[in-house]
């Protein structure tokens, strides 16, 4: 390990847009600190905003530790940075904000990634299903498929087929801190739990179902009718 990277620590909470309302959220070096990347820089072309500057987005959701989507990536390299600084620098850009990286120096190093989803077809041992949130995250996971025609409708699950705008796709997200409800019944001689929409709670609770779990939402944004 390069005596540069020793130490350094990666604390600095940053978001970035991932589209128009899901902000995609890490913790990275201070990257400011590196001879030829500003503060500004990293604002004006890359995207990078704090939690606060987040939240303030009206119907932002925020999101952290999520496996999907993520955010493009650009590097920048500086062959004169001094030898106790690395010579390029690689971290997430904003969805809106491409133009302004490639502008300032930045090349594309992997493109954004979305939200795989597995339709609930013939054949499909495990399909997608699609847990609302209060804030309007649609939170995606597998689920077995007969597990999920059965205990769709009481849980207010959703499938892949029900995803038909970018509206839609745009609060899609998989494994991420902020989660939905967790819930639990007896089964054929078993326990069977699962995840659910916060707005079917009440019809879980009335058809036996035992709430292990509330929703979690990691960071409170601007309520907002999805």
């Amino acid at each position: 390990m390069p005596e540069y990277t020793r130490g350094s620590l990666r604390d600095v909470l940053t978001f970035v847009p991932m589209n128009a309302r899901l902000h995609y959220g890490w913790k990275t070096v201070d990257l400011a600190a590196r001879t030829g990347i500003s503060a500004a820089d990293i604002k004006t072309q890359l995207g990078h905003m704090t939690a606060a500057e987040a939240q303030a987005v009206a119907s932002a959701i925020l999101v952290t530790g999520a496996n999907s989507p993520k955010p493009a990536r650009v590097v920048k390299r500086d062959p004169t940075a001094p030898i106790s600084q690395p010579s390029s620098t690689s971290t997430f850009v904003a969805f809106n904000k491409l133009a302004a990286a490639a502008a300032g120096g930045w090349s594309l190093s992997k493109p954004a990634r979305g939200v795989r989803l597995t339709a609930n077809v013939d054949g499909k041992r495990s399909v997608t299903a699609i847990a609302e949130l209060s804030d309007g995250t649609l939170y995606a996971f597998p689920l077995n498929r007969v597990d999920f025609d059965r205990v769709a409708t009481v849980l207010g699950l959703d499938s892949a087929v029900s995803i038909t705008t970018a509206t839609e796709r745009n609060r899609l997200v998989t494994g991420s801190r902020t989660k939905p409800g967790r819930c639990s019944i007896e089964d054929n001689g078993g326990v069977f739990q699962t995840f659910f929409s916060t707005a079917a709670e009440s019809a879980a609770i009335a058809a036996g179902y035992n709430i292990e779990k509330p929703e979690f939402i990691e960071y409170a944004a601007t309520p907002v009718t999805p």
